[in-house]
Formats: structure tokens, C-alpha cells, sequence
């Protein structure tokens, strides 16, 4: 079962020139480091003028839904289910 957060977290992201790709590689919440394994969807939303990248990662156990803002550069968590 998913439950809704919604705060800030720190995302370390990997990128990948060759594939034009990227990828969060590490979560950190609430004092922990959750080291991505899994990527599943993504995809862009827009609210007005603002990009927003939508991610759905796991690191095998925990799964995260987590938004990067590119007007501010910031990340939120929105949802996570399995821990």
C-alpha cells in the first residue's frame, strides 16, 4: 500500500551521454540513504509555466515516486510504498 508524503529529499542523479539518459541513484529521507536499483516510468507534467520530471524508482524493497522541479532544481518525495 502507497501513502502519500510529499516532502523534500535529496536525489543524488546519474546521467548518461551516450543514451540521453538520467537516473536517481540515491534517495536520501529522513536520515537514510536508499540506493536506487530500479527505474520504472517517467514522464513530464507542466502547472503553468513549470517542468516538472516525475520518477518511479525502488531500490528492491522500497518503492519512490519522487518530482524534480526545474524552476527551483529541488526534488520531493510524493509517494512510497514497502518499507
Amino acid at each position: 500500500m502507497s501513502e502519500s508524503i510529499d516532502e523534500s529529499v535529496s536525489v543524488a542523479l546519474a546521467s548518461n551521454h551516450v543514451s540521453h539518459s538520467a537516473m536517481p541513484w540515491v534517495v536520501g529521507w529522513r536520515g537514510r540513504q536508499y540506493k536506487i536499483t530500479k527505474m520504472g516510468l517517467h514522464h513530464t507534467t507542466r502547472e503553468g509555466r513549470v517542468l516538472f520530471h516525475i520518477f518511479s524508482v525502488s531500490d528492491g524493497a522500497t518503492f519512490f515516486k519522487l518530482r524534480f522541479d526545474t524552476e527551483t532544481l529541488g526534488w520531493r518525495l510524493l509517494e512510497i510504498a514497502g518499507e
